[in-house]
């Protein structure tokens, strides 16, 4: 399961970050954490799913999900996401190398190779205005 390395501030925004293949998912992690954001990895779209259901109440602010992934794939995590009344409002950001796919719920659908800047841009503008309400003691 994946699990939070510490408590986040207010002002950080956690972003889960699902994707199989090992150097795109640490090129996205590297820039989402130099855009300040909080990143949840997670390889599968079972351990994507296992976090997700492990406190729904405290949804992540933004998902980036790719689509071919072991285990369960990325449409079955995105039909979740959006069946599940309390993640259905998260917006999420498909990154896929096949132009033709365009999943139903996908907030974003970005074509892989993926542009740095566009992609953070992407982040920011589908996080801005999100308010992390975190309690005072874990």
């Amino acid at each position: 399961m994946v699990s939070l390395s510490g408590p986040a501030t207010t002002e950080e925004k956690t972003i889960l970050l699902i994707e199989d293949d090992l150097d795109t998912r640490e090129a996205l992690d590297d820039l989402l954490s130099d855009a300040g954001y909080e990143v949840i990895p997670a390889t599968s779209g079972k351990q994507a799913i296992e976090y997700l259901l492990a406190d729904p109440d405290r949804p992540p602010d933004a998902v980036v999900l790719d689509l071919m992934l072991p285990l369960v794939s990325g449409w079955q995590v995105l039909e979740l996401i959006r069946s599940d009344p309390r993640l259905a409002a998260v917006p999420v950001i498909v990154t896929t190398g096949v132009s033709a796919d365009r999943p139903p719920g996908a907030t974003v659908v970005l074509k892989k190779p993926i542009d740095s800047a566009s992609f953070v841009g992407e982040i920011d503008r589908l996080t801005a205005g999100v308010q992390r309400q975190h309690p005072a003691s874990v």
